[in-house]
């Protein structure tokens, strides 16, 4: 996992906004995006002052479809089942990040398309 060197000042957290109903099952609607982010750091090891001084937090990137940024939380989905209409059935490879703990979110193009 990488490690922060210092702390990254958050640059961008703001919303990325999406159009679509509350019950959208056309994946189109659900822009892929890319979050960096702070990890949390726990260890039960045996460890100086000096050396838990010197410890960062990782930088974690995660990607995946944007669901929802609501109640400081921002959800995504990396995995997704269709029903028999071509529809969003279920989604798999979900992640929770806290908003508190993003330094970016940015959308991800798709030059073919």
């Amino acid at each position: 996992m990488q490690q922060g060197k210092g702390m990254k000042k958050i640059v961008n957290r703001k919303r990325i906004k999406v159009k679509r109903t509350k019950e959208d099952t056309t994946l189109s609607n659900y822009p892929l995006v890319e979050i960096k982010w702070y990890d949390i750091i726990s260890d039960s090891s045996w460890i100086t002052i000096k050396e838990l001084k010197e410890m960062e937090l990782p930088i974690c990137t995660t990607k995946g479809h944007l669901l929802s940024q609501s109640k400081g939380i921002t959800r995504i989905f990396g995995d997704y089942a269709e029903d028999d209409n071509g529809d969003i059935d279920e989604l798999g490879m979900i992640t929770l990040i806290p908003n508190t703990v993003i330094i970016n979110i940015k959308k991800i193009v798709d030059k073919t398309r």
